[in-house]
């Protein structure tokens, strides 16, 4: 339904899908989320056979419902040439109810066209179906101890969205089987490509692109307009010694730890470059916490950055909204520290302003601030182009994945690759402030 060209070469050419580390992430927190679902309907029977998504799942279920089964997992079921299978099918005084599970912290557009087709194939096949529902995180479930699954989900009935939905599926099913049998459909790259989700398709796509865009892209101007007396203003306010800050983060949905919530942005390592006065010396400071599910990288982060950070004036960092809104969640989380937290906060600033302003700017820039566009424009000696690691999505992947590894080598290697990265973003921070001072 979001792309009818995705589907035409999920069927014809799917040796082309190509999934990647961050999707895959996804996917396995999908299926974690589900299982952990299971255990606030518990008992209950799995449908799905080893050679899932077949049709033995779909004889499976009405097996089950033949037997008695009142809570079924992955009920499978086929109509009209589709196949779905319902995460959890619950029969609650008497007819069934559908819940579909998600590991978001709400319901979201694209979770109601999920549900009205599963819907749409389940009562096709004659199922008495009472309610439908979506089942996500409550995001104001805060974890003290075990995991408390009752808590940590919450569910709301979707069906008068979906009731009104039904009558369209039948056509939108005939006119995608329509467009399986002609040749593969044209459809140009766009907001489907990322939008709701990262498409597996989309390096396909692309091959077929003509390179006009970056062709475009390389005449861009680098020669910078620049509103010097704001430029000069900005950078008077800040005061030395200075310190440049950056955090990386993980942000589980399932809380890994005691006092966090479903998403939260977990601080696990940051980067500090502090300079006693303005074009002199710098000296690094960093922290990455121990790959512990045990150990909370909270504490220890807290306790060295309030150290490493005691003497700056000024407090950089590039994009504040994002470390100050780690910073004030830690004061709620650990008020045992809120008082040096707040001093940090106190003496933050944002070196993202004067590119978020449009008060230094280039045609490369296209608008956008983000430090990987502004630092190879400022400081084309500088790239994250080598690194192992190279943005903060990747960062995030490669710390839980060490939550789950055990050999040193690699342990060492990522723990390497993950120090120079975060060091890059403020070393980055260093090179373009003295652009800036240079105005």
């Amino acid at each position: 339904m979001n792309c009818n060209k995705s589907l035409w070469l999920y069927v014809h050419k799917k040796d082309e899908q190509l999934i990647d580390d961050a999707t895959q992430a996804i996917f396995t927190q999908g299926t974690n989320v589900g299982q952990l679902a299971q255990v606030y309907f518990p008992d209950g029977k799995m449908a799905v056979l080893e050679d899932y998504p077949g049709y033995q799942s779909a004889k499976r279920t009405l097996e089950f419902i033949e037997q008695g089964v009142e809570t079924i997992y992955e009920a499978t079921f086929i109509y009209d040439d589709t196949l779905v299978a319902i995460d959890l099918l619950q029969k609650e005084n008497g007819r069934w109810h559908l819940y579909e599970v998600k590991s978001t912290n709400d319901t979201k557009p694209e979770h109601i066209k999920d549900v009205a087709v599963q819907y749409y194939v389940a009562v096709g096949t004659g199922l008495d179906l009472a309610d439908a529902s979506v089942m996500h995180f409550d995001r104001d479930y805060v974890r003290h101890g075990d995991i408390d699954v009752q808590k940590l989900f919450k569910h709301g009935s979707v069906l008068k969205h979906i009731l009104p939905l039904q009558e369209n599926i039948g056509n939108d099913l005939k006119n995608l089987k329509e467009m399986l049998k002609a040749g593969e459909p044209i459809v140009e790259m766009g907001t489907q490509c990322k939008s709701p989700y990262s498409c597996d398709f989309a390096e396909y796509c692309r091959k077929l692109r003509p390179p006009v865009e970056s062709e475009e892209a390389s005449t861009l101007s680098n020669d910078p307009e620049i509103q010097v007396q704001k430029i000069r203003s900005f950078v008077s306010r800040l005061k030395y010694p200075l310190c440049h800050l950056d955090f990386e983060t993980l942000q589980p949905g399932v809380p890994m730890f005691n006092e966090s919530s479903p998403y939260q942005q977990i601080a696990f390592q940051y980067s500090v470059h502090i300079q006693a006065e303005k074009g002199g010396p710098t000296t690094h400071c960093e922290y990455l916490a121990e790959s512990n599910p045990d150990i909370d990288p909270r504490i220890g982060l807290i306790r060295q950055m309030i150290e490493d950070t005691k003497t700056a004036a000024t407090i950089l960092t590039y994009n504040q909204g994002f470390e100050g809104s780690i910073i004030r969640q830690m004061k709620i989380n650990f008020p045992m520290y809120a008082q040096q937290l707040q001093s940090i906060l106190d003496r933050m600033d944002d070196l993202m302003i004067p590119f978020r302003s449009k008060h230094y700017k280039t045609e490369s820039m296209e608008g956008r601030w983000s430090i990987k566009i502004v630092l190879p424009t400022l400081c084309p000696e500088l790239s994250y182009n080598d690194l192992d690691i190279g943005d903060g999505m990747a960062a995030r992947n490669a710390f839980v994945e060490l939550y789950h590894c055990s050999d040193p080598e690699t342990i060492a290697k990522t723990r390497e690759n993950l120090l120079k990265y975060c060091g890059l973003d403020t070393w980055a921070m260093v090179k373009v402030l003295e652009v800036l001072e240079g105005v």
